[in-house]
């Protein structure tokens, strides 16, 4: 028989309680109304009609400049937050309405792994990221079973491409009618027009135009994690239409303007502005997302991106060999986890912080720090970020550089100056320092965190680095300012958690290496992660004499050892000074030799010499060479021998040991 359709989750989901339409009636009454020109029918009288090329543009500005209140995503003094709003606009009692379960949960499970948590339609790791009034914007946020949250991740919304490997359910907890594969995302049916409404609100909403907190969110058939493009805009077109407007998310769309944020989605009370704006569903024979005119991908001169740099002019090799021009300007080149770390900080203005290069720097290439929180996948981008490109010639491994201190210190530059500026806290923040990979064409793009190639990180902040689970894309782990998770690639490596200090040095000691004049790659990066090698205060800032200083950094292959790393004309300088310390040797010993057979000088015995001994004792000598001894019995008058003498002659110096516990016996 044919299955027969999950129930739906509105208007009410249990409309035979009673009991359930008691307490919403309750709620309605005594929800306070803070907006009060939230009515449809006067909200959009100043917009064109809807054949105008200017309605997008118009819609945006009124959407933007309504929207007078943004939510925190959690309060901790009692005030209205996300948490609070969902569990009013999508509850029913004490229980709230799941996305993509098509149930109700209790609404005291929010924030539990086994109950629900707050779902952001537009991932945050698609450009909403985790400041900003679209963090928080309460038209694209719900209510979602924790696992089932997970389970959705960031995959984009549509319908399985593969259907060899497609989930139905989407996951196990999930309704009946959802499905997914390795990137896509398909919801239940009767809420997938709700979904794609306020997704259509967020495209026009946010265009990153004057608010450094808030990227360009757009809409596409052609998604890019990296360009906040999210597909599938075709899909969300055809579910628009299938699953059109009912009066549940009528009422949602006026209790969001009503009672937290001042504005409306204007795709809710008007849908027919949707094909104005975004056009007619395309098939997938007509989307072709390696088109040049409709890839999302920036092109080379796009801003983010560089262009194929020329290479420069060889420079003049330097005494020391001057690292050799990399591929491309302003990327990594090789650079790898532990390669660059941070052996001083102070966060007390000026905030500076000192580096160390374990390797060769090459010339032109870019190093990144920031405080910016990262979460497993992207930025946090409530903080600061600045670059430093190394200078032509490059920077030798072992000598230190600066961030506002020493020879380099105001060679940084402001990624992006319309945002924070990078400003460490006094009660503890993080220190990510990393480079860009260029692709196979040798492009850089600094959106796509993708490319992010992690060198060295450190915590100073109370508790250290964020859990690990707070990687996760659907978390609800609110970062701060002053928390990060730690890189996957440097936990345990290259980044150490510290007690909170506003200052820190690291002290390291060349002579505690194995070669005691030089430290290997792999012994530097052991104390560095040594929490005892730090020095940290809240009064006293780093020893200056950290930057622009130079270590003895030698090659790891070579097994730190003394010779490690050098090279053939030093190895021929070693063995030359080995043979002249032979020679030397053997001629001392010959004119040492020679000078024993001559007379009594300065205390000195001669070669050879008498021993006298009261009662006469019996003398011979014992052993050939320069350390002779002579042994001798004494007799006593009754003729029993009962000691034993023992003369020991060592560089022409005599004394004398009784080898027996009878009586004493004076040597003269």
């Amino acid at each position: 028989p044919p299955l027969s359709p999950p129930p739906p989750i509105h208007p009410n989901p249990y409309p035979n309680t009673f009991h359930s339409l008691l307490t919403l009636a309750f709620l309605e009454n005594n929800m306070m109304t803070i907006y009060t020109d939230c009515d449809s029918s006067s909200y959009y009288s100043g917009l064109p009609s809807a054949s105008s090329s200017s309605l997008e543009s118009k819609i945006h500005d009124l959407i933007k400049s309504t929207h007078r209140n943004v939510l925190p995503y959690t309060s901790n003094s009692g005030d209205d937050d996300v948490w609070s709003a969902l569990m009013d606009i999508d509850g029913w009692g004490s229980r709230v309405r799941l996305i993509y379960r098509a149930i109700l949960m209790d609404d005291n499970l929010k924030g539990k792994p086994e109950g629900w948590n707050r779902e952001h339609l537009w991932p945050k790791s698609y450009g909403v990221g985790y400041s900003g009034a679209d963090f928080t914007d309460i038209h694209h946020l719900r209510p979602a079973d924790w696992g089932v949250n997970a389970a959705r991740g960031n995959k984009q919304f549509g319908s399985c491409s593969d259907s060899s490997d497609c989930r139905i359910p989407a996951n196990d907890e999930a309704a009946a009618d959802t499905s997914s594969d390795t990137n896509r995302w398909k919801p239940p049916a009767a809420v997938r027009g709700d979904i794609a409404r306020a997704l259509f609100y967020m495209h026009v909403r946010y265009d990153g135009d004057d608010d450094p907190d808030n990227k360009d969110l757009v809409l596409s058939d052609c998604p890019s994690q990296y360009s906040a493009r999210l597909g599938y805009l075709s899909e969300l077109l055809r579910w628009h239409t299938e699953d059109p407007v009912d009066s549940a998310e009528v009422t949602r769309n006026l209790k969001v303007c009503e009672r937290y944020q001042g504005n409306r989605n204007p795709f809710v009370d008007h849908p027919e502005y949707v094909t104005p704006i975004f056009g007619e569903p395309k098939s997938d024979g007509e989307i072709n997302c390696f088109d040049p005119t409709s890839s999302p991908t920036p092109s080379p001169t796009s801003p983010g991106v560089s262009p194929t740099p020329v290479p420069p002019p060889n420079p003049t090799p330097a005494p020391t060999s001057a690292p050799p021009p990399p591929a491309t300007e302003g990327a990594c080149n090789g650079l790898r986890p532990g390669d660059v770390i941070p052996i001083a900080m102070n966060s007390e203005n000026p905030d500076s912080v000192i580096f160390l290069p374990l390797v060769d720097l090459p010339q032109f290439s870019t190093v990144y720090i920031t405080d910016n929180a990262w979460t497993g996948h992207a930025f946090y981008l409530n903080e600061g970020t600045e670059s430093f490109t190394v200078p032509e010639g490059g920077i030798q491994r072992g000598t230190t550089f600066g961030f506002k201190v020493g020879a380099y210190g105001s060679s940084w530059m402001e990624d992006n100056p319309d945002r924070r500026s990078f400003a460490l806290s006094t009660q503890g923040d993080t220190i990510l320092v990393y480079c860009f990979n260029a692709d196979a064409d040798g492009h850089i793009n600094t959106n796509d965190w993708s490319s992010v190639n992690f060198l060295s990180g450190l915590s100073t902040g109370v508790g250290g680095w964020a859990p690990r689970e707070s990687m996760d894309d659907s978390s609800d782990y609110d970062f701060g300012t002053s928390h990060s998770a730690v890189p996957t690639e440097l936990e345990g490596f290259a980044a150490p958690a510290l007690p909170r200090k506003k200052n820190y040095g690291l002290s390291l000691k060349v002579k505690s290496c194995k070669a005691q004049t030089s430290c290997t790659r792999e012994e530097v990066l052991s104390t560095f992660m040594n929490l005892d090698s730090w020095e940290g205060s809240n009064t006293d800032g780093y020893n200056s004499g950290l930057v622009d200083k130079v270590y003895t950094i030698s090659d790891s292959e070579k097994g730190g050892g003394w010779l490690g790393g050098i090279n053939l004309t030093d190895a021929m300088l070693v063995g030359i000074g080995v043979v002249f310390v032979l020679i030397l040797s053997c001629v001392v010993m010959l004119l040492c030799k020679a000078r024993r057979g001559g007379t009594k000088q300065h205390g000195q015995v001669p070669q050879r010499f008498e021993l006298a001994t009261s009662k006469g004792a019996n003398l011979r000598e014992v052993g050939p060479g320069p350390n002779r001894h002579v042994a001798g019995r004494r007799k006593s008058s009754k003729g029993v021998q009962h000691d034993h003498l023992r003369l020991a002659v060592s560089q022409g110096l005599g004394n004398a040991r009784r080898s027996s516990k009878n009586k004493n016996m004076d040597l003269v």
